[in-house]
């Protein structure tokens, strides 16, 4: 039977921007499926009693900052750990990528030009111009993302998505469901889901 991972995340989170194309490639080693769920994290957070980072003491903030970067360096991978915009609301980026799926482009495509929008260029996510400007660099087809970013379905699979993450207790992004059990939170948690498919 071949391995399905969810992948439930913030199209926002600097730790989905660091893990996402190693969780591709460790997909593509053991030929696993990625199921892409972005999820409206507000309520993610809000049920599972987690503090989000914007409100977490100064001393966890200035933290992260670091581990951001250092984690980026290592990765080989550009970052702004304090983008200009951020934390914005995801459900532009998270409708855009349904829309992308339902046309059946590469989630992966879209998903990372908008994290990669927020880490290297400092761009609001949530602002329809720069959305646009993002398809245009993709070459999507703006009228068809605008008509299903637009269109209840994608609203429907966003809140699908948040509902299954809240019913899963999951409480953070980046999280990967391997196999609708197995739960790994966190990027820095990507070489055991590694492990587990190598076995």
């Amino acid at each position: 039977m071949k391995n399905t991972i969810d992948y439930y995340y913030a199209p926002v989170s600097g730790y989905a921007y660091l893990g996402e194309p190693r969780l591709v490639e460790i997909a593509s080693k053991y030929n696993a499926d990625i199921r892409y769920k972005p999820v409206d994290i507000i309520r993610v957070f809000a049920e599972a009693g987690t503090v989000p980072p914007p409100k977490q003491p100064k001393a966890r903030l200035d933290y992260r900052l670091l581990d951001l970067k250092r984690t980026a360096d290592y990765l080989g991978l550009p970052i702004n750990p304090r983008p200009r915009h951020w934390p914005v609301p995801v459900e532009l980026a998270a409708r855009s990528i349904y829309a992308a799926i339902e046309l059946g482009i590469d989630p992966h495509k879209i998903s990372f030009a908008i994290l990669s929008a927020v880490y290297e260029q400092e761009k609001d996510v949530s602002d329809e111009i720069v959305m646009g400007e993002i398809f245009a660099e993709l070459n999507l087809d703006s009228d068809q993302m605008w008509s299903l970013i637009r269109d209840e379905s994608t609203g429907k699979a966003l809140e699908e998505s948040t509902q299954e993450a809240i019913g899963l207790g999951i409480f953070g992004s980046p999280t990967y469901m391997l196999n609708g059990k197995d739960m790994y939170f966190g990027q820095d948690r990507l070489f055991l889901l590694e492990h587990k498919l190598s076995q």
